[in-house]
Order: C-alpha cells, then structure tokens, then sequence
C-alpha cells in the first residue's frame, strides 16, 4: 500500500505556484526541490566543503540569489559561500553577499538574522545554476488563519547527511520535507511559529535557512506562496522568519 503524502490528504486538490498548477500529492515534492544544500568552501585538500544546514535558492527582481540564516555561518568567510553544481563537479561562489552590520542588528529581533548572497553573475557561465531557483515575485496577502491550509517545510537535517570526502569523495544529500500548521504569533514580530503534523523522529538540526512554503485560500483558490525561512526548528514546531522581511532584505541589494 502506497503512503499518500499529507498535504495530498489535507487540500485534496492542486495548488497554483505562480502560472503553475501543480497537484496536491505532488506538492511536497515540487516545493521541497527549492530547499538548498548550504555548502562553504574550505580550502582544505580532502575535506573541501562544509554543509551547516540549509538554505533557499531564489529568483528575486531578476537575481539569482541564495539565503540562509547568519547564525548558519558563524566563523564562516562570506565569500566562501557556494552553490555545488548539479553534478558535484565545482563549487560556485558569489558574487557578492550582504548581511545586517553590527549596528544595523537588534537584539530584540532575529529579523537581522539573515544572510544573501547574488548568483547572477556565476549563473551566466554556469547556467545550472538557475535550476531549483523558486521565483519570489510576491508575499503572500494578509490572510486570516481559518484561509491558511498548510506550511511545506523543507531542509537538510546535518545527521541525515552522507559525508565521505575523506573516504570517497562523496556528499550524499539528504533533504526532509515536512508539513507544519500555523501554531502562534511571538512577541518577535517578524517570527511565526509552526506546529509540525506528524512529530519529528529524528534530529532537526540543520533545517535552520531551509523554506517554508504557505498554502492558502485566495478567492476560493489554493495558492502556494514562500511564507519565510526557517530559523530554529525542534521535533514538534519551528520558527520561521517571515517572506516580508526576506523580501525587503533581498531588494537591499544593489
């Protein structure tokens, strides 16, 4: 007998991404493609990358971008950041990165725990890496909770992970994805707190910077929407800064 996934169960019916209408038991599957593999190079002979955690490939305002939580990169050069091609032959860094100074940063707030880095130059000699890039054209419009379906959680737990570089030169990537309920508005304006389904029965280290994705009723239609990006994530529920505050930190850049 086949398991039919949850929001297959949940919405019974598609959702329209964009100018796409894709079915419901193919949602989690289609949206979970976004969540990136954060990967930093080393510059060490054997072990050559490392992999904090998760992050989100993005088409925004025509730029090939890539976020994550800035938390993910501590003692982290931000030039280093990479995207690995598809076939693992190079790791590809940006050109440019931006993430909130000293003084910009509040600590009342984790709004200012984000960091992008600008693909756009790299994707033009190296066109894969354009695939996977979910285009955040919009925010989701302000919707009362009984219109909020489901949330699509996507990242790379770090103990699910296959790293063997020393061994065999490989990296076997592992993506989880999950489905969440809206459970609570924190004090922290900028965070929404999600309830996971079903409780996690492994560790969720590692989902920090990984999407959250919104299904929701918009004139009687189910719409899918980039919610936010997880922060902090435990077996039962998550935190996730909220798509408004990506959205304008992304147009930040110049």
């Amino acid at each position: 007998m086949t398991k039919k996934p949850l929001l297959d169960t949940m919405l019974k019916t598609s959702a329209r991404i964009g100018q796409l209408i894709i079915p419901a038991k193919s949602l989690e599957s289609y949206l979970g493609r976004f969540a990136s593999q954060l990967t930093v190079w080393t510059h060490d002979d054997v072990y050559k990358v490392s992999i904090p955690g998760s992050a989100i490939r993005l088409i925004h305002k025509g730029r090939i971008m890539l976020v994550c939580s800035m938390h993910q990169l501590k003692d982290v050069e931000l030039r280093d950041v990479s995207i690995l091609l598809p076939d693992g032959s190079h790791a590809i860094t940006s050109s440019g990165s931006r993430s909130f100074r000293i003084g910009e940063q509040s600590d009342s707030s984790d709004a200012y725990d984000v960091a992008g880095f600008d693909f756009t130059e790299p994707a033009s000699e190296f066109p894969a890496l354009t695939e996977k890039c979910f285009k955040f054209d919009c925010c989701p419009p302000d919707a009362p909770n009984s219109h909020i379906l489901a949330f699509v959680v996507a990242g790379y737990p770090t103990a699910d992970q296959q790293y063997e570089l020393a061994e065999k030169n490989h990296l076997g990537m592992v993506r989880r994805v999950l489905v969440a309920e809206p459970d609570s508005q924190p004090t922290d304006r900028a965070l929404l707190k999600l309830k996971f389904v079903q409780h996690l029965d492994f560790d969720p280290d590692g989902l920090s910077g990984g999407p959250a994705f919104v299904m929701q009723l918009v004139q009687g239609e189910v719409r899918a929407y980039l919610g936010g990006m997880v922060l902090r994530a435990g077996k039962s529920h998550c935190y996730i800064l909220k798509s408004g505050y990506l959205w304008n930190f992304l147009s930040s850049f110049q």
